[in-house]
């Protein structure tokens, strides 16, 4: 079986994803949204850059840094391995989802 998959980063490339499935031109069976221009590295928690020119040099910048690394996954990191075993159970257990899951609550502007 071949998977049809679509990645669209930010808002606009999401609509013509969902134009081509209306249209009968595309079927998918997975599709990922990414809302920020450039995926997260555009996103709000990163400093507002304008050009696509500086966010193409952010990511090439951050992969480097992340091909770098040692211990590259949280599942590999003996650190991570060992606060589960002595402390949180399994992951996504009772403990463990009530520890490191958040809830989002709306709060006014101010």
């Amino acid at each position: 079986m071949t998977l049809e998959v679509a990645v669209a980063h930010g808002l606009s490339n999401a609509q013509k994803v969902i134009a081509a499935i209306r249209s009968g031109k595309k079927t998918y069976h997975f599709i990922e949204v990414m809302t920020c221009p450039g995926g997260c590295i555009g996103g709000g928690g990163s400093r507002a850059t304008r050009t696509n020119e500086v966010r193409e040099a952010r990511i090439k910048a951050i992969y480097r840094e992340d091909d770098s690394k040692k211990l590259r996954k949280s599942h590999d990191n003996p650190d991570v391995a060992k606060l589960y075993e002595e402390f949180l159970g399994k992951p996504l257990g009772e403990k463990s989802h009530h520890l490191l899951h958040t809830k989002y609550t709306p709060r006014e502007r101010m």
